[in-house]
C-alpha cells in the first residue's frame, strides 16, 4: 500500500474522517461524563431516548438534505449547523452551568453531543461510498477508518487533559466545536472532489419530498434487510452500552467529576488504540480475504461467545468486555462492512440510503430501547447477568441470519445494476459460432460429416451417430452430438462424463469435452452431483489456465515462436471458455459471459462490482485467481531461444497442439542443443506429435546415416501418416 502515492480524493476523505472521528469521540466522552455526573440512574434511559428521539427528526431532515443536495452538501450544511449551535451551548454553559445546578442546560448540551456522536459519522460514510466503488472501498476504507482511530486516539488524550482544568465543560464543547469547523472549511475548499459527477445524481423537483426520501426504508427487499441489520446491531449496541454505563456510574458515583472524564478518556484511548492495530493489520485483509459477509458477521460472532463466556463464569464485569469488543470491533470491521453493502446502490441513493436506513433506523431503535429499559428498570438490576447475556445470545442468533440474507442481497444487487441477470430460459451459450469454427482449426474429431446442423438431428439419429463415434479420437464431434441429445431431453450424467474423460488423453480434447458439456447441460437447477463435479472441474481447469498463461509469459511474440504462441494462445483461450462455461454450475442465475466482458473493461465501477459478484459465487481468494487468468499472455520474456527448463516443462504435456508448436519453432540451433529431448517427441502416443517430430528430425538432423535409420525405424508406425513420411524420405535417396 503505497500512501504517498495514493489518489488526492483518498487523502482528503482520511484527513476529514481524521476530523469527524476526533469530534465524535471528543463529543462521546463529554456526552457520557454529562450524563453519569448530572443526572440520576433512572434519568440515564430517558436521556438516552431523548438524544436519540433528536437524532431520529435530524436524520429525517438530513435524509432530505442528501436527496436534495448529496451526501456531501448535506455535511456541509450539517457541520455548520452544529458548529452554530455549539457556539450557543457553550454561552449557555458557562453563564448558567453553575456546577450542574441548571440541569436543563446539561439536557441540551448532552442531546447534541450525542447527536454530533451520530450524525456527522453517518454523513461522512453517505458522502465515501458514494465516490468509491467496491475496489477502493476494500482498499481504503481501513486507511480510512484508521486515520478517523488516529482521531479517536487524539481526542481520548485531550479529554484526559482537559479533565484537569476548572472549564473543563466549556473547552470540551469548545474543542469540538472547533473541530467540526475546521472540517466546514475543507468541504468548501474541497467541493469538486467529493461531488458525485452524475447525471443521475441531479435530482427532480418531485424527488425533494421528505416522505418520498424516507420512502427508501421500505423501497426495496435490500433496504428492508440493511433496516433489520441495523436493528438488531442497534438493539444489542444499546443493551451493552446502557448497562455500561449503569456500572461506570455505580463505581464513580463517589468520585470526582475530573476522575469521570479522565476514565472516560482512558477508555476511549485504549479502545482507539486496539481500533488503529485493527484497521491497520486486519481490516484490509478480512474484506479481501473473507469478503462483506465475514466483515458483518465477525461482531455478532464475538459477542455471542463473550456472552456464553459471562453465564458459565457469572461475572458482571463482562459488559465491559463486550462494550471493549463493540467500540473497537464496530467501529472498524462491522460498520466498514455495513458501507459495502450500500455500495450496491446506485450512486445517487447510497448518501440517502445510508442516511435513512443508519441516521435514522439506528437512533429510532436506541430511542426505542431507552424506553423499554426505563420502564422495565428492575428487570436489568436483579440477576443481570444471566439476564443482559442470554437475550444477547438470542439477539445475536438472528443478527447472523440477518447478516447473512443481507450479504446475498448484495451480491443480488450488483448483478441487477450490472444487467447480468439470466432471463428464464435465455441463458446464451459460451461457445459461440464463431468459437466452434476457431476449435475446428485446432482440434481433431471437431469436423463433423455433412448434415445441415446437429440441432436439426432427430434423437434417433443423434444415437445412431454417437454409436458409431470413438470420443477418444473424436471427442468434439462427440460432445456436440452430446449436446444435441441434451437438448433432446436426454441428459448425460455426471458418471458417463467421468468415464469419457479417463479415455480421452489429449488435454486439450479434454478442455473441450468439459466446454461442450457444460455448454450445453440444463442449468437451470443444476443437482448437488453437478454442483461438486464442476467445482472440482473448475479448480483443475484454472491450474491448466494457470499454466498455459505462465508458458505463454516465457515466450517473446517473435516470428520464430509464432507456431508455439498461436498454440499457447489457442489453448489460453480454450481452456478460459471451460472456465466460464463451468461457472454457472456454481450460479445459475448469473450471465457469466456478459460478467466477464465487464471484468475486461475499462470501466472502473463496473469492474469492481462484477469482481465483487464473481466473489460472492467463489471464494473472495479463489475469485482473486479466477480473474489473473484472463490477464495479458504477454509476458517480460525478450529471448526466442529455447532453455532446457521451458522445454523440458513442455515435452512433458499431454497436448498434441503445444507439442506440435514447439517441435515448429525449434531451428537448428536449438536442435542441436537439445537433441535427445527429440527421442520424447518421436516416441509420444500422439500421431500428430510423432509426424511432427519426424518432419523436424528429418529437416533439422544433419547426419544422414541417422535420418535414414530413424525413417527405417518408423515404416511400421501404427499411423499410416507417420509411415507415409518415412517411407517418403527412404524412397528420396
Amino acid at each position: 500500500m503505497k500512501i504517498f502515492q495514493m489518489d488526492l480524493k483518498i487523502k482528503l476523505l482520511c484527513l476529514v474522517y481524521f476530523m469527524v472521528a476526533q469530534s465524535s469521540m471528543m463529543a462521546r466522552a463529554t456526552s457520557d461524563s454529562f450524563l453519569l455526573k448530572y443526572f440520576q440512574v433512572e434519568s440515564i434511559p430517558l436521556m438516552i431516548m431523548a438524544a436519540a428521539s433528536l437524532s431520529i427528526v435530524l436524520a429525517v431532515f438530513t435524509t432530505y438534505l442528501c436527496g436534495r443536495f448529496q451526501a456531501f452538501g448535506a455535511m456541509r450544511i450539517a457541520t455548520a449547523g452544529l458548529v452554530l449551535s455549539l457556539v450557543g451551548i457553550i454561552a449557555l454553559v458557562f453563564y448558567l452551568g453553575k456546577s450542574g445546578e441548571n440541569k436543563i442546560i446539561y439536557v441540551f448540551a448532552y442531546m447534541l453531543c450525542e447527536v454530533i456522536v451520530i450524525l456527522p459519522m453517518v454523513l461522512f460514510w453517505g458522502m465515501a461510498v458514494g465516490v468509491l466503488n467496491p475496489t477502493e472501498s476494500k482498499k481504503w476504507l481501513g486507511l480510512i477508518g484508521a486515520a478517523g482511530t488516529c482521531g479517536c486516539i487524539l481526542a481520548g488524550y485531550t479529554i484526559s487533559f482537559v479533565s484537569e482544568q476548572q472549564y473543563v465543560n466549556e473547552l470540551s464543547l469548545g474543542m469540538v466545536a472547533g473541530v467540526l469547523l475546521v472540517v466546514s472549511f475543507i468541504l468548501v475548499v474541497r467541493a469538486k472532489l467529493l461531488t458525485i459527477d452524475d447525471d443521475e445524481a441531479i435530482p427532480s423537483a418531485q424527488s425533494a419530498s421528505i416522505i418520498r426520501k424516507l420512502a427508501v426504508l421500505i423501497s426495496s427487499r435490500q433496504s428492508v434487510l440493511m433496516t433489520g441489520l441495523v436493528v438488531f446491531s442497534a438493539i444489542v449496541l444499546s443493551l451493552i452500552d446502557i448497562n455500561f454505563k449503569f456500572e461506570v456510574r455505580e463505581f464513580y458515583s463517589n468520585k470526582s467529576r475530573g476522575e469521570l472524564y479522565d476514565f472516560f478518556g482512558q477508555f476511549y484511548t485504549y479502545t482507539s488504540i486496539a481500533q488503529l492495530i485493527l484497521q491497520l493489520l486486519v481490516v484490509r485483509a478480512v474484506l479481501t480475504r473473507g469478503g462483506v459477509w465475514a466483515a458483518i458477521s465477525i461482531l455478532p460472532v464475538l459477542l455471542l461467545l463473550t456472552s456464553v463466556f459471562a453465564l458459565v463464569v457469572g461475572d458482571r464485569n463482562a459488559v465491559y468486555v463486550s462494550k471493549f469488543i463493540t467500540q473497537v470491533v464496530f467501529f472498524t470491521i462491522e460498520y466498514v462492512g455495513l458501507q459495502m453493502l450500500f455500495l450496491s446502490v446506485t450512486k445517487k441513493m447510497r448518501g440517502q440510503m445510508n442516511s435513512a436506513v443508519d441516521g435514522l433506523t439506528r437512533p429510532a431503535t436506541i430511542a426505542s430501547i431507552s424506553l423499554l429499559i426505563t420502564y422495565t428498570l428492575p428487570f436489568w438490576q436483579e440477576d443481570t447477568v444471566f439476564r443482559l447475556n442470554s437475550i444477547i445470545i438470542c439477539l445475536c442468533v438472528f443478527w447472523l441470519i440477518v447478516s447473512f440474507l443481507n450479504y446475498r442481497q448484495y451480491i443480488s444487487s450488483l448483478i441487477d445494476n450490472l444487467k447480468a441477470r439470466i432471463s428464464e430460459g435465455k441463458r446464451e451459450p459460451v461457445l459461440t459460432v464463431q468459437d466452434r469454427h476457431d476449435l475446428e482449426g485446432v482440434l481433431p474429431g471437431s469436423q463433423p460429416k455433412s448434415r445441415q446442423g446437429k440441432e436439426e438431428l432427430s434423437p434417433e439419429l443423434i444415437e445412431e451417430e454417437l454409436s458409431q463415434i470413438d470420443y477418444g479420437t473424436a471427442p468434439i464431434l462427440y460432445a456436440e452430438l452430446v449436446a444435441a441429445r441434451i437438448n433432446c431431453g436426454k441428459e448425460l450424467s455426471v458418471k458417463d462424463l467421468k468415464c469419457m474423460l479417463k479415455e480421452v488423453s489429449d488435454a486439450s480434447d479434454r478442455a473441450a469435452l468439459l466446454l461442450a458439456f457444460f455448454d450445453s447441460a440444463k442449468l437451470d437447477d443444476p443437482s448437488a452431483e453437478l454442483r461438486k463435479f464442476g467445482k472440482s472441474r473448475l479448480l483443475m481447469a484454472m491450474k491448466e489456465c494457470g499454466l498455459m498463461l505462465e508458458l505463454a509469459k516465457l515466450f517473446p511474440r517473435s516470428e520464430k515462436l509464432r507456431p508455439l504462441r498461436q498454440a499457447l494462445d489457442d489453448q489460453l483461450k480454450l481452456r478460459q471458455k471451460v472456465l466460464v462455461s463451468i461457472l454457472p454450475t456454481q450460479n445459475k442465475e448469473i450471465d457469466f459471459p456478459k460478467l466477464m466482458k465487464t471484468l475486461t473493461s475499462q470501466r472502473a465501477d463496473a469492474k469492481a462490482e462484477a469482481l465483487e459478484v464473481l466473489k460472492g459465487v467463489l471464494k473472495p481468494s479463489l475469485a482473486d485467481d479466477f480473474v489473473s487468468l484472463f490477464n495479458s499472455s504477454d509476458g517480460d520474456g525478450d529471448s526466442d531461444d529455447f532453455t532446457s527448463s521451458p522445454m523440458k516443462s513442455i515435452a512433458k504435456l499431454d497436448c498434441r497442439w503445444l507439442l506440435q508448436g514447439f517441435l515448429l519453432s525449434v531451428d537448428e540451433d536449438d536442435f542441436a542443443k537439445h537433441e535427445e529431448l527429440m527421442d520424447q517427441f518421436l516416441s509420444n502416443e500422439d500421431e500428430l506429435v510423432r509426424k511432427t517430430a519426424l518432419e523436424v528430425y528429418i529437416r533439422l538432423q544433419g547426419r544422414e546415416e541417422l535420418v535414414l535409420e530413424k525413417c527405417r525405424a518408423f515404416t511400421e508406425d501404427a499411423s499410416p501418416d507417420v509411415c507415409k513420411l518415412a517411407q517418403d524420405r527412404l524412397a528420396a535417396t
